[in-house]
C-alpha cells in the first residue's frame, strides 16, 4: 500500500512510522528532488539488463557495449556476495576494476576480474581502506581511458564521493549506475539543499535516462508530487557522446526491471516527469 503524507505517514514495507515536524519536512524538497532526477528519453538505444535477472544486484543500462572482442574498462564499487554485474560487463568486453573493503575475496573469479580489498572515499584514508576515484583511475594507467562505465553501490558512501569528485573527472565514463541512499530519511534543510547540489553536480556531465525504487526500504508518496523511495537506482549517461529527447509519458517501473526484494511489491513511481494530478 502506497499513503499520501499529507496525514504525516512514511510507510515501510513491515511498519508505519509517524513524521515528526522536528524532522524538517520539506515538501519544497521533493518538488525540487523531482526537477534534477527528471528523466529522458535517449535515442537510437533500447536498455537491457546487466547483473542479476531476477532481483537486487541488477541494473537497466543502455545497450551500447564495447563488442567484437574489444576492450572496454569498468568500474565496480560495492561487491559483497554477487558479481552478476560484472560477469555481464565482462562478456560485453570489459576489463572489470572491483573495489569493496567489507569482503577479503570476491565470491567468484574470473581472469578479466580486477579486486581491490579497498572502498570509494571522499578523501584517501589508508586507515580505513579508503580511497578517490581519481586515484584509481590514476593508479590503474586509465588516465587517458575514455567510454569507461561505472557501477557504485557504497551503502551512503557515494554522496561524500560526489561531493568530492571533479565534476570534469567523470567525462571518461559515458554510462553510471549509483544506488542513491537516504533520499528521504530526515534531514536538517542544510542537508537537503546539499543533495539537491550533488545531483546537481552530476548533471552538469551526464544525462539521467532511468530510475528504479529499490523496494528493500521506505517510501512515501506525496499528494500532488509523486512517489519517493528511500533508495533509488539511476542509470546516467555522458551528455556530450548521446541525444536525447524530453518526454512526459516515461512510466516506471520498465520491463527490464525487478522488485529488489522479490517478496515485496515493487514501488510503482508511475510517469515520473510529472507531478501528480
Amino acid at each position: 500500500m502506497n499513503v499520501t503524507v499529507s496525514n504525516g505517514i512514511i510507510y515501510l514495507p513491515e511498519r508505519a512510522l509517524i513524521v515528526k515536524k522536528d524532522y524538517n519536512f520539506s515538501f519544497e524538497y521533493y518538488k525540487e528532488l523531482k526537477k534534477v532526477l527528471r528523466i529522458k528519453r535517449v535515442k537510437g538505444f533500447p536498455f537491457v539488463r546487466l547483473g542479476r535477472p531476477t532481483h537486487d544486484g541488477g541494473y537497466t543500462m543502455v545497450d551500447d557495449f564495447i563488442q567484437g572482442g574489444g576492450h572496454g574498462i569498468a568500474y565496480s564499487f560495492g561487491i559483497k556476495d554477487d558479481v552478476t554485474w560484472d560477469l555481464d560487463a565482462v562478456s560485453r568486453g570489459y576489463e572489470v576494476f572491483q573495489y569493496d573493503m567489507t569482503i577479503d575475496a570476491l565470491p567468484i573469479n574470473n581472469e578479466h576480474f580486477h579486486f581491490f580489498r579497498e572502498g570509494i572515499g571522499a578523501v584517501k584514508d589508508t586507515e580505513k581502506s579508503l580511497d578517490t576515484l581519481e586515484n584509481f583511475v590514476i593508479r590503474n594507467g586509465h588516465v587517458e581511458e575514455k567510454n569507461m562505465i561505472l557501477k557504485m553501490d557504497v551503502e551512503g558512501a557515494e554522496w561524500g564521493f560526489i561531493q568530492t569528485v571533479p565534476s570534469g573527472f567523470l567525462n571518461r565514463f559515458d554510462q553510471m549506475v549509483f544506488e542513491f541512499h537516504n533520499l528521504i530519511q530526515p534531514k536538517s534543510f542544510i542537508d537537503m539543499a546539499v543533495t539537491i547540489e550533488l545531483l546537481k553536480k552530476i548533471n552538469e556531465t551526464h544525462t539521467l535516462v532511468h530510475l528504479h525504487g529499490n523496494n528493500n526500504g521506505a517510501h512515501l508518496s506525496i499528494e500532488n508530487v509523486g512517489t519517493f523511495p528511500d533508495t533509488l537506482e539511476l542509470t546516467y549517461l555522458l551528455t556530450e557522446k548521446y541525444s536525447f529527447v524530453d518526454d512526459e509519458n516515461i512510466f516506471l517501473p520498465l520491463e527490464s526491471d525487478r522488485p529488489c526484494h522479490p517478496a515485496v511489491p515493487e514501488i510503482q513511481l508511475g510517469y515520473w516527469n510529472k507531478f501528480a494530478d
